[in-house]
């Protein structure tokens, strides 16, 4: 792909690794997590969410357009996988996925491990996730529940084959061949995206990541309406498994070391203001976090971490970290408070309000971007992002492109050190 620009690859990430270890680059690094670039290719979200081939175009009209200082891999998932294991746990654009075609995916929160179900998870969580989590939450892989993986040894062995002749588990075997193929052809199509980034300049940012050991906990098992109460009623049990949880995440980030990246996602679900108090985010959330957060460092990786919700009485805790190594992007915080917090420590970023950047005034968008400049930009440790991603907005709708341009332009222009 031919594409001229002076600001190379080489400049953005001395300004993005200036930001990080809390230095003053050339300018405030731009890096929107907006992200339409179905919208910006003139694709439905059906058409994304079916093959990411669909979308290269519009990566590559955005990337064109507002010279992002990171790639930003659409966080979407894989509708033909979805489909071909009759997942029931989400939701995904089209007839299907029981979504509108213009509309991103939806997660079902459940309960997909009962209570009584906790000491069967930690002998064997493995086999756990095979035979009771996959099945319950994707239709075509029932035949899995009736296959066991313990009594592997001596005659347990032979007898153990015999569900292989059950046609459930059979359909089951085939459906997980069958979602192989889909999925093969997807990381395909993401590697061709990572590429288009890399060719016309741009560093690769969030391209894969790794969930906080608690959120895994509800995400997976016990959802974020029983999680909670187990904290309270049997407290030992949930640690137990948090500490199950951290083991395979520590694991999953040396599996992206080993793909050569350098930044690990960690989308925070469970531990805004509004779900815990401090001292259960102290006790219940935070330890297996901050673990995950030095094994990265120690990687020689950045942790990026997402901070969904409301953050501002959390600050103190979070800057238990290494100093000048993490990147904190906020959806809802005081972040001229969070700048004088945490400004010492890590980088933060954001988190001008994304429904101010769809539906809000040209003037409204400039004047919040000099608000945050003005609150955060002295000193270095920051860079200008968004509150969340969208998904959802009329591609006609110029007024959406215009406040990007403006967002853009009053970040270059006003973000030079």
């Amino acid at each position: 792909m031919s594409y001229v620009t002076e600001n190379t690859i080489d400049k953005r990430l001395a300004r993005v690794n200036a930001a990080i270890s809390l230095k003053e680059g050339d300018r405030v690094p731009f890096a929107p997590k907006i992200l339409p670039y179905a919208q910006a290719g003139g694709i439905s979200m059906y058409e994304l969410y079916h093959d990411f081939r669909n979308m290269k175009q519009g990566v590559v009209n955005f990337l064109a357009r507002y010279e992002p200082d990171f790639y930003y891999q659409i966080a979407a998932y894989p509708a033909n996988v979805l489909q071909v294991l009759g997942s029931t746990a989400i939701h995904w654009p089209g007839a299907a996925g029981k979504l509108p075609l213009n509309t991103g995916h939806q997660i079902l929160d459940g309960e997909y491990m009962l209570e009584e179900e906790y000491d069967e998870f930690l002998r064997n969580p493995s086999e756990f996730f095979m035979r009771k989590i996959y099945p319950r939450k994707n239709a075509k892989l029932a035949g899995l529940s009736k296959v066991s993986f313990s009594d592997v040894f001596e005659f347990g062995m032979f007898a153990g084959l015999a569900p292989f002749a059950d046609p459930e588990v059979r359909s089951a075997l085939l459906t997980l061949m069958y979602a192989g193929e889909e999925v093969v052809k997807w990381q395909a199509a993401c590697g061709e995206l990572a590429q288009v980034a890399l060719e016309m300049q741009t560093p690769l940012g969030v391209i894969l990541g790794q969930n906080a050991p608690y959120d895994m906990l509800a995400d997976n098992l016990r959802g974020y309406i029983q999680l909670p109460m187990d904290v309270l009623v049997i407290p030992d049990k949930v640690l137990a498994a948090i500490d199950v949880m951290t083991d395979l995440a520590l694991k999953g980030v040396h599996k992206i070391k080993a793909m050569g990246l350098q930044y690990v996602f960690i989308p925070l679900h469970g531990g805004p203001d509004d779900l815990m108090s401090n001292e259960t985010y102290a006790k219940f959330y935070w330890p297996s976090l901050k673990r995950l957060i030095e094994e990265i460092v120690k990687l020689d990786m950045t942790p990026y971490l997402f901070l969904e919700g409301k953050y501002d009485s959390r600050l103190e805790i979070i800057r238990d970290v290494p100093v000048g190594k993490c990147y904190y992007t906020f959806e809802k915080v005081d972040i001229a408070r969070a700048k004088k917090v945490l400004g010492d420590t890590v980088c933060i970023a954001g988190n001008l309000d994304t429904a101010t950047l769809v539906f809000g005034k040209k003037q409204q968008v400039i004047d919040e971007t000099k608000r945050m400049l003005d609150a955060c930009a002295p000193g270095g440790g920051f860079i200008m992002d968004c509150s969340i991603i969208t998904d959802n907005f009329d591609p006609e709708n110029v007024n959406v492109w215009e406040n990007l341009d403006a967002w853009r332009e009053t970040t270059l222009k006003y973000g030079k050190y």
